[in-house]
């Protein structure tokens, strides 16, 4: 039987599993991901007034769009990943590098299939968000994650640079029907 996964809306009731994932990305070195989540250490309150002004769009900083932000749980409502879902891309750098989606899965939970299916889920909510077509990029390098886009029916466009990173990123569209 397949495991029964879900995306839900942060909430405070998921505050000290969310906090532990957090604290995963500084014990794992990866700092792009402990300095998205560091915030909910300090102030777990005003993190999700944050990330659902941000899904509203309102208070965005120069160059974001909203963004509806999803933790995948399973049925023991442990978090084993998060999904951001920009609603348009209205900047160079959204448009060419970043793309509508970024997900990430907690460094303890990688290797179990989980990025498959947080991008299924990503791509259902986006559905449901009005939001076609899906851009989904990753780094040239990442190897896990281009077999979890093509997986999930990514159609390849492009290789583009990206200057911010200083690598090549791989860019697929996903079409909503």
């Amino acid at each position: 039987m397949e495991e029964a996964l879900k995306l839900v809306k942060p909430s405070i009731n998921l505050k000290d599993k969310f906090q532990s994932m957090a604290i995963q990305y500084k014990t794992y070195g990866e700092r792009e991901y402990f300095e998205m989540y560091k915030k909910s250490l300090e102030d777990f309150e005003g993190y999700l007034i944050e990330i659902e002004n941000q899904d509203k769009g309102i208070n965005l900083k120069e160059g974001f769009v909203p963004c509806a932000t999803y933790w995948m749980v399973n049925s023991d409502e442990n978090i084993l990943g998060v999904i951001r879902i920009r609603k348009k891309l209205s900047t160079e750098i959204l448009k060419k590098v970043l793309g509508n989606i970024g997900y990430d899965i907690a460094p303890l939970e990688r290797n179990k299939g989980y990025g498959k299916h947080i991008l299924k889920l990503g791509l259902k909510k986006a559905k449901e968000l009005n939001v076609n077509p899906v851009l989904v990029t990753c780094d040239f390098k990442n190897i896990p994650s281009k077999k979890i886009i093509e997986y999930n029916g990514g159609v390849f466009d492009n290789e583009v640079f990206d200057e911010w990173k200083n690598s090549m990123v791989r860019r697929y569209w996903f079409y909503n029907e």
